[in-house]
């Protein structure tokens, strides 16, 4: 994208302030994983302890700061997250270490459930890795006791999948203001003041 993609207008704000205010439909506490926690004022920021390590670090750092069991992951760039679906993997991850959802037949670990313990499993990682080999999300998963949820059961709560929209690039970013003009205009529509 070229620039920060967390702080993007979206909305009435930013692209992460409109990802937390989804989140906020289902937890009460919600972090932002950052490098520079200036950039993020507003928000509750957690700071990297392995800066340069991609998300298997975020992640790591919001587990260790988080105050619940069951935690919810999601990366700022997936404006459409589905609370129902956010619930229902808070639900499946029940047993597991993490829930995550495959879309498409890849896994999504960016948007999926995992145990505060994880943090453990995920610090190891990165302390053992010499380079980005070993310290990724996939090598997480793989030591891990993963409940994956498959699109059948995703479609449940969300038919589209829309929560796996993500803001990668210019053309995307574009379509979902796009998908956000749209539904700014059905909700005045249907809730005229």
């Amino acid at each position: 994208m070229g620039q920060d993609k967390a702080l993007l207008p979206f909305g009435e704000g930013t692209l992460l302030g409109w990802v937390v205010g989804r989140l906020r439909a289902v937890c009460p506490r919600v972090l932002v994983v950052a490098h520079e926690p200036g950039a993020y004022s507003g928000f509750e920021v957690v700071v990297d302890r392995f800066p340069g390590c991609g998300p298997l670090a975020g992640l790591h750092a919001g587990l260790q700061e988080a105050g619940t069991d069951r935690c919810v992951c999601v990366a700022c760039d997936l404006p459409f997250v589905e609370p129902s679906l956010l619930l229902l993997l808070l639900d499946r991850v029940r047993g597991y270490d993490a829930a995550v959802p495959v879309v498409g037949g890849r896994p999504q670990p960016l948007c999926a459930t995992y145990r505060r313990e994880v943090a453990g499993v995920a610090e190891d990682l990165l302390r053992q890795a010499t380079s980005a080999r070993g310290r990724s999300m996939q090598d997480l998963l793989k030591r891990l006791w993963v409940r994956y949820v498959s699109e059948e059961e995703l479609r449940i709560v969300d038919p589209d999948l829309v929560s796996f929209l993500n803001v990668n690039t210019p053309q995307d970013y574009h379509v979902a203001l796009q998908r956000v003009g749209v539904e700014a205009g059905r909700a005045t529509r249907s809730n005229p003041l």
